[in-house]
């Protein structure tokens, strides 16, 4: 991607709105800054382009919150969501899943290296920094911490960072306690960085994002689409995105698969609601 395009993508990419260009929009969840995004999903963006024979623009939001409600009301024509998002747009706006990435993602509480914690209880009183706070993997860890009598808002707080490697940057520069990453994430920071973290628990593997059109695409295009995104990974563009972003293949979804994030549905629209 050139610099120009990745400037003008990046200016877009948060915002939308009613005045930019028609098209397909395709709608990623803000994991990265802009301009990682950008450049981390342009081969899918140019492979889907070819493929569908028109114009494609990658667009997002500031937080999963906006993002998750942009979804809901139909802005993207194709959503990149994480599992209890999919889930509930499934479930809530008809949006149908066409197909999912493998593998799993996996929610892994972090420590700092220089200042780890003795266990988890000695995050009491302390601060865990995370993406955001409506990310499956925090939903997941803060489970696992009630579980052992650690609850969110009494005994720890949540710091919210926007992406994995500041999340990184607050927990080794002490703002934090401890963090909560994910192995594609660990794999976007710098060597430099990951060196100054310790993995303390392998919390849970968690679906990984779902690919899912919008409510009401006619079936053919549906059907088209699902198979370009299944025949993606064998395609050189394909190739360029697995090899970096920690994902190996894009496969069909499969209700079993899908279900999979009924277990956090509950806390994820208490957090929602809030």
């Amino acid at each position: 991607m050139n610099l120009l395009r990745l400037l003008l993508v990046c200016c877009a990419l948060f915002v939308g709105g009613a005045h930019a260009a028609p098209g397909f929009i395709l709608g990623i969840v803000p994991v990265h800054s802009a301009r990682v995004l950008a450049e981390r999903y342009e081969p899918l963006r140019g492979y889907l382009e070819k493929v569908l024979r028109q114009t494609v623009r990658i667009e997002s939001a500031p937080d999963f919150r906006r993002f998750h409600e942009r979804t809901l009301r139909g802005d993207f024509d194709l959503t990149i969501t994480p599992a209890h998002f999919a889930r509930i747009a499934q479930k809530d706006a008809g949006l149908q899943p066409l197909a999912l990435f493998a593998p799993d993602h996996d929610a892994l509480l972090i420590f700092s290296s220089e200042r780890p914690l003795a266990s988890v209880q000695d995050l009491k009183g302390k601060q865990l920094a995370v993406i955001d706070r409506l990310a499956i993997t925090v939903t997941a860890t803060t489970q696992f911490l009630a579980a052992q009598g650690l609850q969110l808002d009494r005994d720890y707080q949540i710091i919210e960072q926007r992406t994995h490697a500041s999340t990184a940057y607050a927990l080794i520069s002490g703002v934090a306690a401890a963090a909560v990453s994910t192995s594609q994430g660990l794999m976007q920071m710098p060597d430099e960085l990951r060196r100054k973290m310790v993995v303390q628990k392998h919390i849970a593997d968690i679906p990984p994002f779902f690919l899912i059109a919008k409510a009401g695409m006619e079936k053919s295009k549906a059907d088209r689409l699902r198979s370009a995104l299944l025949a993606f990974p064998d395609e050189a563009e394909g190739i360029d995105f697995l090899g970096h972003t920690g994902y190996n293949d894009v496969v069909p979804v499969s209700q079993a698969a899908i279900r999979r994030a009924d277990t956090y549905l509950s806390e994820t629209r208490k957090a929602l609601l809030k």
